[in-house]
């Protein structure tokens, strides 16, 4: 039998473990470097770092509006899913307008994707 990780929080805490091995987050201020782990985590991609960029008060404004109570609107059902509840800080409802009947029609009249209609 091979033997592997089986215990779900070791193999996340060692999932995030890699990604602070692996990924250059040096250029980064702390706060966005640990936007960009859960990037990562998100996309399996640690070369993402290069292509991200943020006004410095990005992420506390972020965390400002959640804080709020501020909703959290995404472009796509796997995003709005992957969203863990528990870490919300003011229980902050997650849209998703993707399956929303009138998107699909918007879509077709704009000549673009469910998506980009969706937002």
């Amino acid at each position: 039998m091979i033997d592997y990780l089986r215990d779900g929080t070791a193999i996340y805490r060692q999932s995030f473990a890699t990604i602070r091995a692996e990924a250059d987050l040096t250029a980064l201020p702390p706060d966005l470097a640990h936007v960009a782990v859960r990037l990562i985590h998100a996309c399996g991609m640690v070369d993402i770092v290069q292509d991200l960029a943020a006004s410095p008060q990005a992420v506390t404004v972020g965390r400002q509006a959640l804080a709020a109570g501020a909703p959290i609107f995404c472009d796509a059902e796997m995003v709005a899913r992957g969203i863990t509840r528990q870490r919300l800080p003011a229980h902050n409802e997650v849209i998703c307008t993707l399956n929303a009947p009138e998107v699909s029609p918007l879509a077709q009249r704009l000549q673009n994707t469910r998506s980009a209609a969706a937002i």
